[in-house]
């Protein structure tokens, strides 16, 4: 409007008859000339010529796109994705779906198919079982668990593996990439290997790699539902079970083993397992299990998998571009599905950056947030393990209620407490390290904060899509200290990319380089949070390390008897979950 001003003060003049038509359609109350291709509308109405707006989401006049009997749609649309580079032997199906679930409906999301003979995506559920002849058993326990109907990767994926085709699958979280796995498995799988109607062999015929235990034991659940009414025998495996399984008579009848990748290789490595039957593999969370940690041990667990028809599957909310490399050399013929952006969480998240100066603003800025209402349970994201239990004690001592902590140092049984609490929703602020960013399902979290700047893209949409789940709306919040700065742009980006808003200054920031991106998230931080308490906690350690030398000189070791603190004492193994219990 501003510039029609200018035109206008300046003497520019519109030439009315020449655009006879157009003017036409800002005439109110008027009956046009249809003889003239110019619709009528009556006062009040917006033209349907004006209407820029009816194929956003939800407008009565929304765009669909039809896919023909081969499943390509008629009408392409242009790449989102830089990586999605054209392939002549590929086909590339796009389709934009209604993802929901049996409480609420999530955004429509784009979904892009890349590869040879994509077959068809579904509909519904019901869909499903005509085109495959699902057993009934299967889709009784689908619709029991809550599940209406598919989510695109669900309605995408699904039926690629149920046609044993290998998948690397990169959807958001909270999209329901659990069941898009487990139910082709279970469907593929057939009769239990204790019926008699199984004629697939000895031994594991069903592999599933997790990164954390916490994730694996969620798996684990959900594959019980799955199979309620049914004898499936289904193995979190775990130090008791891998002896239970030494016993040949027992590892033969096993259907599904869910695991991380070091309880296996070390069952592998002993003889007391044998993976020659595994038809199906899955590895969830990929791009953690795809990285320098892992792979080595990933790579020796799939090398262990020599059945010729084994199916493999990736599955994660981001993969990364070495990530994915190394997952398609893993994978016969592939098949590409990116749910929406790459790299990119849901639009329902409400993301936000505040600035807190340094380290030691953290945690007042937290404690004057936690005193105002907020929605629990909240979700507090730290960089180390000593500083998540730094925090939760923090924050007990401030009087905030039901505070719980989980990290990797903790013994097995704390976090299966601690996790335990948190689905009870006896924990209100549960203060984590990256143990709980991966995969973790808990529907009631609404709120996340970023305490310390996540160490990458991926981090960083892993941790908030611990909230914004199955449809339901979130709210994430990370802060920043000037250390933090030089990686605010990349951040930055992935907020506009989702649809939330950043301050104009921010989208002006340089683009770090490549070096300067391997250093985002390692700024060495302090162990304690509380700078006030950080000289008092050193004096005690020397203290005790003063006691404790001037007993060891007089021949007693009572060292017992001095306290210690958990952020002293504890291991410190990695949180990705994979440590000795």
């Amino acid at each position: 409007m501003e510039a029609f001003h200018l035109l206008s003060r300046g003497g520019a003049q519109f030439d009315k008859k020449r655009f006879k038509n157009d003017v036409q359609l800002f005439n109110k109350s008027k009956t046009l000339d249809k003889g003239k291709g110019v619709a009528k509308h009556t006062d009040g109405e917006l033209p349907p010529e004006l209407d820029f707006f009816k194929f956003t989401q939800g407008g009565p006049g929304k765009r669909k796109v039809e896919c023909g009997a081969d499943g390509r749609s008629p009408h392409k649309k242009a790449k989102v994705d830089e990586d999605d580079e054209s392939d002549e032997n590929s086909e590339e199906h796009e389709d934009e779906d209604e993802e929901q679930t049996a409480s609420s409906s999530a955004p429509r999301q784009r979904v892009t198919a890349k590869g040879n003979n994509v077959p068809e995506h579904v509909k519904s559920f019901a869909d499903l079982a005509k085109r495959y002849n699902l057993p009934s058993r299967l889709l009784s326990n689908i619709a029991q668990s809550g599940y209406k109907q598919p989510t695109g990767i669900q309605s995408h994926g699904v039926p690629i593996l149920l046609e044993s085709r290998d998948l690397a699958a990169i959807s958001p979280t909270g999209t329901g990439k659990t069941l898009s796995y487990l139910l082709p498995t279970m469907a593929l799988l057939g009769a239990p290997a204790s019926s008699s109607q199984s004629d697939s062999g000895k031994g594991v015929r069903a592999l599933i790699l997790a990164p954390t235990r916490e994730l694996a034991h969620q798996i684990h659940n959900e594959c019980l539902k799955l199979a309620q009414g049914r004898k499936w025998r289904i193995v979190l495996f775990s130090r008791a079970t891998a002896s239970t399984l030494a016993d040949k008579n027992v590892r033969d009848k096993v259907d599904i083993i869910i695991s991380t990748p070091l309880r296996m290789v070390a069952a592998i490595q002993s003889g007391n397992l044998e993976l020659s039957n595994v038809r199906h593999i899955v590895l969830d969370e990929a791009d953690r299990m795809l990285d320098a940690e892992f792979l080595e041990q990933v790579q020796e667990v799939v090398a262990s998998c020599t059945h010729p028809k084994v199916q493999k599957a990736v599955f994660s909310a981001t993969l990364p571009a070495n990530a994915e490399k190394i997952a398609m050399s893993m994978l016969h013929d592939p098949i590409r599905v990116v749910v929406g952006l790459k790299d990119t969480p849901l639009p329902l998240i409400a993301q936000s950056l505040t600035y807190v100066a340094d380290d030691s603003s953290k945690l007042p800025t937290l404690l004057q947030y936690l005193s105002q209402p907020y929605n629990p349970p909240l979700l507090v994201f730290v960089s180390t393990q000593p500083r998540a239990t730094s925090l939760a004690e923090e924050l007990v001592l401030s009087g905030t209620p039901n505070v719980d902590c989980l990290h990797a140092g903790m013994t097995k049984k704390e976090r299966e407490d601690a996790v335990s609490r948190m689905r009870k929703g006896e924990s209100w602020v549960m203060v984590s390290t990256e143990v709980m960013a991966r995969g973790m399902d808990f529907k009631g979290v609404r709120e996340v904060i970023n305490y310390d700047f996540p160490q990458s893209v991926q981090s960083y949409v892993h941790r908030i899509g611990r909230t914004g789940r199955a449809g339901r709306e979130g709210k994430a919040i990370t802060y920043f200290t000037d250390e933090d700065a030089p990686f605010l742009k990349t951040i930055a980006n992935v907020i506009l990319q989702s649809g939330s808003t950043v301050p104009e200054w921010m989208v002006k920031l340089p683009k770090p380089s490549k070096m300067k991106r391997r250093e985002m998230g390692k700024v060495k931080r302090a162990d304690a949070v509380n700078s006030a308490r950080r000289v008092g906690r050193s004096e005690a350690i020397k203290k005790r390390d003063m006691i404790a030398g001037s007993k060891r000189r007089k021949g007693k070791d009572e060292l017992s008897e001095v306290p210690k603190r958990d952020y002293l004492e504890k291991p410190r193994a990695t949180d990705a979950g994979e440590m000795s219990e």
